[in-house]
């Protein structure tokens, strides 16, 4: 405001002085420089508002969607180009990524000027620390007249969007301990009989010998037999993914504490596949509802990653925290023995939760995940909150902000 009011006294200034020979001269000679002064700033406000309809923003994207894993930089360009025949003034591109939560994550002015019928492109080079998919460009021209008296604004359609995904790395304390094995073989399943789905032991086709002896049985007992008990020596893995989180006003921290929690639950998924057939990964989508879903390699992480609820800070009763997973994915007919949970928010009911499940000879794990540079008293106090899971047989482990993929302690 300040600097438009002092704009417009400067031109009242030049406008008295342009007036000065037309009062002593007081011939058409001498109103020459206040009729060019006129001319000159009308022009300029003319121009302007051909120039603004003639500019163009295009981006030089090779691709729709780039890709890049987390932490490394993409680099995209845009071009803006003066289809007039007119000289720009001054010109600048506001420049924008967007954010995990989809507002404006960091912007950026580019000042440039282009002559008639000139495209000016430039490159950025733009640091993605966050899993997720992002929209980068242009969000808007703004133009001036040629004496900077005006300003006006003319959208732009030159965007991108970046994929950022999850780095993936070995867990090397994954292992297939003995106590695993040993719950496995006792595992009892529940098997519903008839339709395609067998519970992920049989599935029935035309023929299947299985079939006919169950309804053989059916008969011989005089009723239908609509379960039979099972027992499955395949080990198979849950991995519930809880984006339920602590309070925390820092929106980096939360979007850290997202991408650790995404990226060790992954890279548990891709340990698990590298030696069973038998996993799912179960999570909130973003309408809050329950998924179990099997990833079957690098390709899927688009698709999840889309589909994965937002970190929520002190979510709701109705959210579907690791508490309400575990409940559901225990009272499933086809639940699994080895259940592994990541989450950053361990509630007392958690620990309880865990501590149930190992009761009923099922070998639950938990993998807590926390903010990089707590000091040693705030870490002893997570340990000493946990240690009622070693007195009852349930592995946990730290997993620092910092270093997602891996045991921190």
């Amino acid at each position: 405001m300040i600097r438009k009011a002092g704009k417009i006294i400067l031109l009242i200034i030049i406008f008295a002085i342009a007036a000065i020979p037309a009062v002593y001269i007081n011939t058409l000679y001498g109103y020459l420089p206040i009729i060019f002064l006129a001319i000159s700033v009308i022009l300029s406000l003319l121009c302007l508002q051909i120039v603004r309809r003639r500019i163009e923003v295009t981006s030089d994207v090779e691709t729709e969607k780039s890709v890049c894993e987390r932490g490394e930089k993409v680099s995209a360009g845009l071009r803006i180009i003066n289809r007039s025949m007119i000289t720009t003034g001054k010109t600048v591109a506001n420049v924008y990524i967007s954010d995990l939560f989809g507002g404006e994550d960091a912007m950026n002015q580019m000042q440039l000027s282009l002559a008639p019928r000139e495209e000016s492109g430039f490159g950025m080079n733009i640091a993605m620390p966050h899993i997720g998919v992002y929209r980068g460009g242009i969000r808007d021209v703004e133009m001036w007249d040629w004496f900077g008296l005006r300003r006006t604004r003319v959208p732009a359609e030159g965007s991108f969007e970046v994929f950022v995904r999850p780095k993936i790395r070995p867990l090397e304390d994954l292992w297939d301990s003995e106590i695993v094995y040993t719950e496995s073989m006792k595992d009892t399943r529940t098997v519903v009989m008839g339709g395609m789905d067998y519970i992920g032991v049989r599935e029935y086709v035309m023929g299947d010998s299985m079939k006919q002896i169950h309804w053989k049985l059916s008969a011989h007992s005089q009723g239908y037999m609509t379960k039979l008990q099972e027992s499955s020596r395949e080990l198979d893995y849950a991995v519930v993914l809880d984006f339920a989180a602590e309070k925390m006003e820092d929106t980096e921290v939360l979007m850290d504490i997202q991408d650790a929690l995404i990226e060790t639950s992954l890279s548990i998924i891709d340990s698990v596949a590298q030696k069973h057939s038998n996993y799912s990964l179960i999570y909130a989508n973003r309408d809050q509802e329950i998924v179990r879903y099997q990833p079957r390699g690098r390709e899927d992480d688009l698709t999840l990653i889309q589909d994965f609820s937002l970190i929520t800070p002190e979510p709701d009763a109705r959210y579907p925290d690791a508490c309400r997973i575990l409940w559901e994915e225990g009272s499933a007919a086809n639940h699994s023995t080895n259940v592994i949970v990541v989450t950053s928010r361990v509630t007392d009911e958690l620990l309880q939760e865990l501590m149930r499940i190992r009761r009923q000879q099922r070998v639950p794990e938990l993998y807590h995940i926390v903010p990089a540079g707590l000091n040693s008293r705030e870490v002893g106090a997570i340990l000493a909150r946990l240690q009622q899971l070693d007195e009852a047989g349930v592995s946990h482990c730290l997993v620092y902000t910092t270093d997602a993929g891996g045991v921190a302690a």
